[in-house]
Order: C-alpha cells, then sequence, then structure tokens
C-alpha cells in the first residue's frame, strides 16, 4: 500500500515537473519576444515551485497540502498574506511575470536535472 502511494507521489510530481517544463518553454518563447524584465526573487520562485509540487502531490486543497503550504511559507519566511499579495503584484505585472516564469522553470529543471540549454553562436548556426 505504502509503495503504491510512493509510486503514484512520484508519477505526479513528474507530471508536475513535465507540466512546468513545458510553461517554462512557453514563457521562454514568449519572453525571448518581449523586453528585458527585472530579476525575479529566488526565495519568492523557491517557495513558489515547493507549493505547487505540494498541490501537485497530495491535492490542492487536502489539508496535508494546507500544513506543508504553511511550512514552506514560514521556511522562506513568508506570511499568507505577504505572499498572496507579492504574487499578485507579479500576475498583474507582465513584465515581472515573464521573468518569473522563467526563473520557476529553470528552478523545476534544476530539481529534474534538465540542463540549461546552451545559447547557440554564429558559429554553431553555420
Amino acid at each position: 500500500m505504502l509503495k503504491s502511494r510512493l509510486k503514484y507521489a512520484r508519477i505526479e510530481a513528474w507530471k508536475a515537473g513535465l507540466r512546468f517544463v513545458f510553461l517554462g518553454l512557453v514563457a521562454l518563447g514568449v519572453y525571448a519576444c518581449s523586453e528585458s524584465g527585472s530579476k525575479p526573487d529566488d526565495k519568492l520562485v523557491a517557495a513558489f515551485v515547493e507549493m505547487r509540487v505540494a498541490e501537485q502531490i497530495y491535492g490542492e486543497g487536502t489539508p496535508m497540502t494546507r500544513l506543508i503550504r504553511r511550512d514552506i511559507m514560514k521556511k522562506y519566511g513568508y506570511s499568507r498574506e505577504d505572499f498572496i499579495k507579492t504574487m499578485d503584484k507579479i500576475l498583474d505585472d507582465e513584465t515581472r511575470w515573464m521573468p518569473f516564469q522563467l526563473a520557476v522553470t529553470d528552478r523545476v529543471d534544476s530539481l529534474l536535472g534538465i540542463p540549461k540549454p546552451k545559447p547557440q553562436t554564429k558559429k554553431d548556426k553555420k
């Protein structure tokens, strides 16, 4: 029973990672076509990624997820209100949203062990 739950949790975490990668690639494509934005807070990115992974593993509205979210916010020094306020500012500002999503994608890729793509030079294109 425990093995099947662990296996299910790993599969769900893997699916969540793939979703993040896909969204990150889309965000990267859009960001590449737009102006450069500001660098997002690494602490906020880490907290956001950990909370999304917890939601994917345990479900979005479960008591376990709420406890884990509370622990994550405490770990990164956010109150619930501060975290929501900060995320609302990022969501409402397009110039901050794209860099944030790129940072989230980079964080998920690093957790999954996916190397960053190297930018092509003119010599590589020939």
